[in-house]
């Protein structure tokens, strides 16, 4: 085969590889790396530089973008009545569109508690917290027919979710978060003073340090 002709044909091959949807990407490593167990290392490695650092400010942009992009017409759409019959208050309705902005934040969050990868993890959860903060400060200011018409409490409600699901791992309160708690607090004593009261109590007291036998 002529350098060409490979080079071609590794085009093609990478095209492919690009095509292939995430789940089928997911699938497709994982044979690879059955048949070649001795490649686990390296793509661990290059996995866990992926995955890097987090930058809270960073975190906080992007969720304050995809809450921003809420429009009134998302709650309208999925409310009133349904074709089963049901019926669907706007204001559950926002509550709803609300949560499935934050569905793949969430879900990064609880994957990186779940790898251990527990400063990470707190990183991702202030982000979240802050980036919904900033949202209720712009409408605030600014006046938002979104929030202020149907759901005027669903950013301070998810954020109490966020933190929820941050203290959790296996749906059990898990003692790793220890180490994070007084950052944790002092976080949203300082940054998210507006929502400190609610936060807080979401938050609870400092988990116990389990002795060793």
């Amino acid at each position: 085969m002529t350098p060409a002709k490979r080079q071609r044909t590794a085009l093609g091959g990478r095209s492919l590889i690009d095509a292939l949807e995430p789940i089928e990407a997911k699938r497709l490593l994982g044979s690879f790396l059955d048949a070649r167990p001795d490649l686990v290392p390296e793509v661990a490695a290059l996995a866990d530089a992926n995955l890097g650092e987090v930058s809270v400010e960073g975190v906080a942009e992007e969720v304050a973008w995809a809450i921003g992009e809420l429009q009134v017409e998302d709650v309208l759409d999925g409310s009133g009545s349904q074709s089963d019959g049901s019926y669907v208050d706007p204001t559950e309705a926002a509550y709803a569109v609300v949560d499935d902005a934050l569905v793949p934040f969430v879900q990064d969050l609880e994957r990186r508690m779940q790898l251990g990868r527990e400063d990470e993890a707190a990183g991702v959860c202030q982000g979240i917290l802050l980036g919904l903060y900033q949202v209720t400060v712009q409408c605030r200011d600014r006046g938002n027919e979104f929030l202020d018409g149907y759901a005027p409490d669903a950013i301070e409600e998810a954020a109490g979710f966020v933190l929820e699901s941050w203290k959790k791992t296996g749906g059990r309160a898990d003692p790793r978060r220890g180490r994070s708690w007084p950052g944790m607090r002092k976080f949203v004593s300082e940054d998210l003073h507006g929502w400190r009261s609610s936060l807080l109590r979401v938050l609870g007291p400092a988990p116990k340090a389990h002795s060793r036998p």
